[in-house]
């Protein structure tokens, strides 16, 4: 008997408590709504190898690109740069904008590029015509002039670099993980 009375009062009790909330505190009304952004996030799944070897060369290739995004993060930033500084320039203006640019640009990069390895000199010309979206072929041929890129190109293809090919992430599909992984 004691059992039903204490249940009955408990019953009672909790039933009075759930009245006992005025209506103006509803918390569908009153709640504060907070948005926040966040930045993207790409979430790559682990990558499964066929065998050793091809674990060897991602890896390598993903210490290459780190090594050269800082020359292509400046040769982006410096076309961007004489573009927009150009952009309403005459033919002489605009040369001798691009000379003094280059001779900045021999000064600060020269002995580091020269250092670079055939491997990272292709991955920077994929990386520049990725970002830039045109390949360096023209760039060279725009800034300089088309017997300039003709050299050029000759003496790339000799390297076994091709700066007449447009970057298609299709065909660089390593590449291009490394580069979404790495935040670019």
């Amino acid at each position: 008997m004691k059992k039903y009375i204490y249940l009955l009062l408990i019953t009672i009790s909790s039933e009075g408590f759930s009245q006992q909330i005025p209506p103006a505190f509803s918390f569908e009304k009153e709640a504060p709504k907070y948005f926040v952004q966040l930045n993207e996030t790409v979430i790559l799944e682990s990558r499964v190898f066929k065998n050793d070897t091809l674990r060897y060369h991602y890896n390598q290739m993903k210490h290459y690109v780190k090594i050269v995004m800082p020359y292509a993060n400046a040769a982006v930033k410096m076309f961007n740069e004489i573009d927009m500084a150009t952009a309403y320039a005459s033919k002489k203006e605009r040369r001798r904008f691009i000379k003094s640019k280059e001779k900045e640009i021999k000064s600060n990069f020269e002995d580091k590029l020269t250092s670079l390895n055939i491997t990272q000199g292709r991955l920077l010309v994929k990386i520049v015509n990725r970002q830039l979206k045109t390949n360096c072929y023209d760039i060279v041929k725009e800034l300089k002039n088309p017997v300039t890129a003709v050299y050029y190109q000759s003496w790339a293809k000799l390297n076994g670099i091709n700066l007449n090919e447009q970057y298609n992430p299709k065909d660089n599909l390593d590449l291009e993980q490394i580069l979404t992984s790495l935040g670019y």
